[in-house]
């Protein structure tokens, strides 16, 4: 089935604008504004059909790593009960690692709408675009974060993406640190840590079960030099009669200003082919491209080392086995060189590092 781009046309770019701005008055949003009460719960008006999770990713100067997701219940189940859950995912330098996720009653779930303020059992958050405290208990591992944002907060347009053309199917994200510093006290194995190192927050919500309008994305994001990015596209499952769309999402921006967030010029060229565990494959390389009147951004994603690989198949019994016996959903995730030109009419640089990202397959 034939996968397309959206078309980078003056019409495409109007109809996008447009669509951006009602979009954002129907949800009180303001222009290139992102606010304390976007990092709240917004499935609040509608927990009974809606999941949410806020997300932190940290990398430790010492080579370690710290995931930590608090959820409202499983995005697998949208129209499930509140079943509040803590991920926890630490990597040691030396790459061994363990990842569990606490299960708590709906009882132990309290989350403000007008900021980022979750509790879950012992497990705790609160933020304001600018700081971010948490306090974590997963698994023996006792984890107290101070994140202080680096680059400005975000969200792509209204920051919603429906899949329907009632409009009522969606996925919805805001980042509310692409960037920040972090320092951290540790303690897990009758150890206790003081640590230092970078992070990244971001804020999801939806209401429709991803794989069932998703064939697979790219996600990634990198600081390097001055610069941070977070870059996406989603490749929708096939729309009779016109095929795929792929759906771009761009990021680039230093410590106090967003050099662009314009998506529709974002392209991707992968190449290499590598067999992963679940019988999936990932590229060697992602080469990204940007292009405008503006001038022309290009980086690229090579040498991926695998950190993660989760199997994400759902139990499934009866004829829904049958009907999904052919799909095999994978998530990886990767670290990689990462190769940054910026060559536009008012800015001239080029820089080198490293990027995290991930392939999510849902077929």
């Amino acid at each position: 089935m034939a996968v397309h781009d959206l078309p980078n046309t003056p019409e495409t770019r109007a109809s996008f604008a447009e669509k951006g701005r009602e979009q954002m008055a129907a949800l009180g949003l303001k222009e290139g504004t992102v606010e304390v009460w976007e990092d709240g719960y917004r499935a609040a008006g509608s927990p009974q059909d809606t999941f949410e999770w806020w997300y932190f990713d940290v990398q430790f100067d010492d080579g370690s790593t710290l995931v930590v997701t608090f959820s409202n219940k499983p995005h697998t189940a949208p129209g499930g009960p509140i079943t509040p859950q803590v991920l926890l995912i630490r990597q040691q330098g030396d790459g061994t690692s363990h990842r569990k996720v606490d299960e708590f009653a709906e009882s132990d779930f309290t989350a403000s709408t007008t900021t980022c303020d979750v509790t879950i059992g012992p497990n705790t958050v609160t933020g304001d675009l600018d700081t971010y405290t948490l306090h974590v208990e997963v698994d023996g591992v006792v984890a107290d974060l101070v994140i202080e944002r680096q680059a400005p907060s975000w969200r792509p347009g209204s920051g919603v993406s429906f899949f329907d053309s009632a409009e009522k199917d969606y996925l919805a994200w805001v980042v509310a640190v692409p960037y920040g510093t972090v320092t951290a006290t540790i303690t897990e194995g009758g150890e206790t840590k003081q640590l230092t190192g970078s992070a990244y927050h971001d804020h999801n919500w939806g209401n429709k079960l991803m794989g069932s309008f998703l064939d697979h994305w790219y996600w990634g994001r990198a600081h390097v030099g001055d610069y941070t990015l977070v870059y996406v596209r989603m490749t929708t499952k096939g729309m009779f009669p016109v095929g795929q769309f792929n759906l771009p999402t761009f990021y680039l921006a230093t410590k106090d200003r967003i050099i662009t967030d314009d998506l529709l010029p974002l392209r991707l060229v992968t190449t290499g082919s590598v067999d992963g565990p679940g019988h999936q494959t990932y590229p060697t390389t992602l080469e990204w491209t940007w292009e405008t009147e503006r001038g022309r951004i290009a980086f690229t994603a090579s040498n991926p080392e695998l950190i993660e690989a989760l199997d994400m198949a759902e139990d499934r019994h009866g004829i829904a086995k049958l009907l999904h016996a052919g799909e095999h959903p994978m998530y990886y995730d990767f670290n990689a060189d990462f190769e940054l030109t910026i060559d536009l009419d008012d800015l001239k640089d080029h820089v080198t590092g490293r990027t995290l990202y991930e392939k999510m397959m849902f077929r």
